[in-house]
């Protein structure tokens, strides 16, 4: 099988594809493989679930070989793309000699003429051109060539990708790549909320590479990289849960932190910042907190967490400022909603859910908790998700929707096929007593989860 067919392939069976790319060496980011068999590193991507690789072989910048790219293509049953500075038509066939089936070409990098012609001849010798775009006037050629396969490079490959590009360039330029075109957003993707952003925004792939190859735990990072669906564990009080937790593949981890009301998961300021040490970067620390503004932002200066989840009695002033003002930092804000009518009143002076989700639409909160857990009901452990709630908030959000409320793997199932959510959040249903999570309870959903992207 071709490269492209087997993306497509991949997609319809609705995956979020994550195509991994192995480079030795980055210029921004220096040894990535450190000291590891790129053959044995590509196998076991495989094993993860990798319907493609791609095998950077441009030798000083990067690293790489062509002798890297036979060896990984003798050792797998994948299609490989080769990614180096292609000029020529030798450079093409040797690309098809030492087991690749996809080629990079750069508008970046070449003349439009060389362009065309190099596209051409790789098309007929049996290799798929990946034609990367970085810039709108390079959608141009794209369209010219009626291009099946387009990537868009988020960083600049002319400064060698040392630039601070992100996501937000194949957010803005994904309009403009033909309908019937394979996209694959490229470089910068450095956790799943940032796959499924490219996805939402018309990119059918994410390319990534150094994210994954700087993980500690290749498989489950990787699996964690294509869920479609987040997982947050919350309630976190122990680095060795929390150690458990990103050696599965917890996208998300969570801590309550000088919480108002006296909760078991409750824990001092200083405790969590120590903590927070143990939350490596491609995951993402949360904290659950309450109280005035002032007070958030002093727990917010000393944990420096990837996440604020509002969760106490934030009115919808103070809720808007502390997601404006920390988004300033790329700090991103969860507002819950209060389960009780008088609660939605207090906060929002409404108790009329439409007009609530339009006024957390037209703010900077990134997503929106359904969670009965709230006030009077904030230690209680036999809580249920409200599913009709959920599905109206939904229906009504322009922002993701995080679900909580007794969820675990037992009725996991049953929640996800009533509920269309992008995000679940755990406590009581990983864990054994208040703070003592259970690496099986967790795994099984885990099991789960990644069942549902297969």
């Amino acid at each position: 099988m071709n490269f492209l067919n087997a993306l497509i392939e991949a997609k319809n069976r609705k995956q979020n594809i994550v195509i991994p790319d192995i480079k030795c060496f980055s210029p921004k980011e220096g040894d990535l493989l450190a000291g590891r068999n790129p053959v044995d590193y590509a196998k076991t991507l495989v094993s993860a679930g990798a319907p493609v690789l791609s095998v950077v072989t441009e030798e000083k910048e990067f690293g790489g070989s062509l002798k890297i790219l036979k060896d990984i293509a003798d050792a797998v049953d994948v299609p490989i793309l080769r990614k180096d500075f292609i000029h020529t038509k030798e450079d093409l066939i040797e690309t098809k000699e030492y087991g690749a089936s996809a080629i990079l070409l750069m508008c970046s990098c070449l003349e439009k003429d060389e362009l065309k012609y190099l596209y051409e001849e790789a098309l007929k010798i049996g290799l798929d051109p990946f034609v990367e775009t970085h810039v709108k006037e390079d959608f141009d050629i794209v369209n010219e060539l009626g291009a099946k396969l387009v990537g868009i490079n988020n960083r600049d490959i002319t400064v060698l990708e040392r630039d601070n590009g992100d996501v937000n360039n194949t957010l803005s330029l994904a309009k403009y790549v033909p309908q019937d075109s394979f996209l694959v957003t490229e470089s910068s993707i450095k956790n799943p909320d940032e796959v499924r952003a490219a996805i939402a925004a018309g990119a059918d792939a994410a390319l990534v590479g150094t994210a994954i190859l700087k993980a500690e735990y290749t498989e489950n990072f990787y699996k964690m990289m294509c869920r479609k669906i987040s997982l947050k564990v919350c309630g976190l009080m122990n680095a060795e849960d929390i150690d458990t937790c990103v050696k599965l593949g917890v996208e998300q981890i969570g801590m309550v932190v000088d919480y108002p009301l006296p909760v078991q998961w409750n824990m001092e300021v200083s405790r969590a910042k120590e903590l927070r040490k143990h939350i490596p970067e491609g995951y993402k620390a949360c904290i659950v907190v309450g109280g005035s503004k002032e007070k958030i932002y002093s727990i917010v200066n000393e944990v420096k967490p990837d996440k604020v989840q509002l969760h106490y009695n934030e009115n919808i002033d103070d809720t808007k400022e502390l997601a404006s003002e920390l988004k300033k930092t790329d700090i991103e804000t969860t507002k819950s909603l209060p389960a009780k009518e008088e609660k939605l009143v207090e906060q929002f002076g409404t108790a009329n859910i439409p007009e609530v989700i339009n006024m957390l639409n037209d703010s900077q909160v990134t997503e929106i908790l359904i969670d009965p857990r709230h006030g009077s009901k904030v230690t209680s452990s036999n809580l249920s998700l409200d599913t009709e709630l959920a599905k109206e908030v939904i229906g009504l959000s322009s922002k993701p929707v995080v679900i909580a409320g007794g969820i675990k793997a037992e009725n996991l199932e049953d929640i996800l096929n009533e509920v269309p959510c992008e995000k679940i959040d755990v406590m009581n249903g990983t864990e054994d007593a208040p703070g003592k999570k259970n690496k099986n309870k967790i795994q099984k959903i885990i099991e789960i989860l990644d069942e549902r992207n297969c």
